[in-house]
């Protein structure tokens, strides 16, 4: 049968075939050509060779996937289940092993829950150790936030049943310490489209965070910890620096301190500080509120879909600012967020947070002429004392005239923080007074913290007045002063003594300790050892006990305690049961000694010298402690 002339062929259309021209081909006086032969098929034949090579690099994949995930041979007594390549041999950290035959895992030491045992999960394809090494990646490597092997990393995430279990129990308990992550946003995201999710790295802070001390986890809280830091540090690897430029990194650097403070790894914790500020600095997040700032900025962050996003970046850059608080007065370390260069408005309710309903708030400076605040705000104002406070008691100056009462900069300065001291409880937000919301543990923390404050200024104050030798007035204004906080730190406590110690936080011990401290001094007055005195300091330390049994950080506080009685000559006067667990040298002692925040050594305090944040290990050429 003849073909289709060209023209007929090309527009896809019948030909009549009529030779020497078609009837269209006429009719449009075109020139109408015959094709000799059909066209043959334009496509390229694939190398065979290439093909082969191409089916070897795939069996060799399979084969590596394979040997990592496949199960151990019954009967094998080796703790790591999943065999591990050859070329990772190197690599031998036990705390990142997945699979154990005995259901046992290896405790974190430090943790305080850590003995508890973890039963089988059951998994289908057990945990691996990752490669922490690190390795050169293609710039189009780890496309999405979710891509496991963009880090190099052949790992099974945990199984559904444990993530929800870990998000349950982080939202429940720990993001209260914290309030930083919106949890609504937070979980629709994680349960969105690959390139939607969260970050691997606040994701594993997250789980980091729930692990740590929970019952049936704990033993996981190691492994979870090193992952995180492993994807901070891989996304600022990554191509060329701009990956971790995000509120979730800094949010994941929040969360991998406190938990390392918490933990009482305090060198840690304090570097993943300073990189969560400075990564807040370059966000610009310590000025969301200036509307110069634009200006004067680089931008490295675009503007807020909305106000909830804006307000879980005020959030962020809070909570960044208490961990910088605690690390300055637990080491006098300097504080690395300067407030004068502060814009950002206080985080808003809780309430409005979660819901996403707009609430006005102010600036750091406003609250303490009557504008109202919430509770995570007022966490910053009593960092923000603290702070103050600390500057003024440990950094001395040349010119500070202690010895002159009226003029002199020490006591300027000392009215106008005791000034500030009672602003702050004139303008007290109604929520947060005392008795009306002795059921609240925001209330009661805030009030322990603001007398613990009105303690460490005046212990100064007493110290500098005995020092130089004032007037008896003089000294007996500021010893009133620091009796009716201590006696008000013991009435706050007895009154909420019936309430679970677990929704105490760590700080409580602080208020505790200073007023112990007090109470130490007025048995050095003309009082002496009164029964009121000696049933104030056996109730404090019954307290003391009874939190340090969840919290390491209240055991040292006890611990140096007892020292500070020991050396009054008082602990033989007080009835305390289980003494010989803090004292003498069958005490075990905690990561960090009896270590107490440089902000709550007081005269009775300062005769123990200050161990390094790790005793026993730091300085490296001579440890101490």
């Amino acid at each position: 049968e003849p073909l289709a002339c060209v023209a007929c062929r090309s527009r896809k259309l019948k030909c009549d075939r009529i030779k020497p021209a078609c009837t269209r081909c006429s009719k449009l006086k075109a020139e109408c050509q015959y094709p000799e032969s059909r066209r043959k098929p334009a496509f390229k034949r694939r190398n065979v060779k290439e093909l082969e090579e191409r089916l070897a690099q795939v069996e060799v994949l399979l084969k590596d996937a394979a040997g990592k995930t496949g199960p151990a041979p019954e009967g094998s007594s080796d703790r790591q289940e999943g065999s591990i390549d050859s070329s990772r041999q190197k690599f031998t950290d036990e705390s990142l092993n997945w699979s154990f035959a005995d259901n046992n895992v290896p405790g974190l030491g430090e943790n305080v829950n850590s003995h508890s045992n973890v039963p089988p999960m059951g998994w289908g394809a057990p945990f691996t150790t990752p490669d922490m090494r690190y390795k050169p990646r293609q710039e189009n490597a780890g496309a999405t936030s979710y891509e496991l092997l963009g880090l190099g990393l052949f790992e099974a995430l945990p199984p559904t049943k444990m993530i929800e279990e870990l998000h349950q129990t982080y939202f429940v308990k720990q993001h209260p310490l914290i309030p930083i992550v919106h949890p609504g946003r937070y979980m629709t995201a994680f349960y969105s489209a690959p390139h939607l999710r969260p970050p691997m790295a606040l994701q594993y802070a997250i789980w980091t965070m729930a692990t740590n001390s929970h019952e049936k986890y704990s033993g996981y809280h190691d492994a979870f910890h090193r992952r995180a830091r492993h994807y901070l540090e891989e996304d600022e690897l990554r191509v060329y620096g701009e990956h971790f430029l995000t509120v979730a990194h800094a949010q994941a650097w929040a969360l991998i301190s406190t938990n390392e403070a918490r933990c009482m790894w305090f060198t840690r914790a304090a570097m993943s500080a300073a990189r969560c500020i400075k990564l807040l600095h370059m966000l610009g997040l310590h000025k969301l509120d200036d509307p110069d700032a634009v200006h004067r900025m680089s931008p490295t962050l675009a503007p807020p879909k909305d106000w909830t996003e804006l307000e879980e970046r005020r959030r962020t850059f809070w909570g960044a600012f208490a961990i910088d608080s605690h690390a300055s007065i637990s080491t006098g370390w300097p504080t690395l967020i300067d407030p004068e260069e502060v814009t950002t408005h206080l985080p808003s309710s809780e309430e409005a947070f979660n819901n996403g309903h707009e609430e006005t708030t102010c600036g750091l400076l406003d609250v303490f002429s009557g504008s109202p605040y919430s509770a995570f705000a007022g966490a910053a104002v009593i960092c923000h004392l603290f702070n103050l406070i600390m500057k003024h008691v440990h950094h001395s100056r040349q010119d500070d005239a202690a010895d002159d009462y009226e003029y002199g900069n020490y006591w300027n300065k000392h009215r106008e923080l005791d000034n500030l001291l009672s602003s702050t409880f004139m303008f007290l937000p109604e929520g947060f007074r005392l008795p009306a919301h002795l059921r609240d543990p925001i209330a009661v923390h805030t009030n322990l913290n603001l007398h613990a404050s009105v303690i460490c200024l005046h212990n100064s104050a007493y110290e500098k007045a005995k020092e130089h030798n004032l007037p008896d007035v003089i000294k007996m204004t500021i010893k009133t002063r620091l009796v009716t906080a201590a006696q008000e730190v013991v009435h706050i406590v007895k009154m909420t003594s019936h309430s679970n110690a677990g929704y105490r936080s760590p700080l409580v011990a602080l208020a505790l300790y200073v007023a112990s401290s007090v109470c130490i001094i007025q048995t050095q007055g003309e009082e002496g050892f009164s029964p009121k005195i000696k049933a104030d300091l056996e109730f404090l330390v019954m307290a003391m006990d009874a939190i340090g049994k969840q919290h390491l950080i209240t055991l040292n506080f006890l611990r140096q305690l007892m020292v500070d009685l020991e050396r009054a000559n008082l602990i033989h006067l007080l009835r305390i049961p289980d003494r010989n667990k803090y004292t003498g040298e069958t005490v075990s002692v905690a990561p960090c000694g009896n270590n107490i925040p440089l902000f709550a050594r007081s005269q009775a305090s300062r005769k123990t010298d200050i161990l390094p944040p790790l005793p026993g290990r730091l300085p490296l050429s001579k440890p101490i402690g």
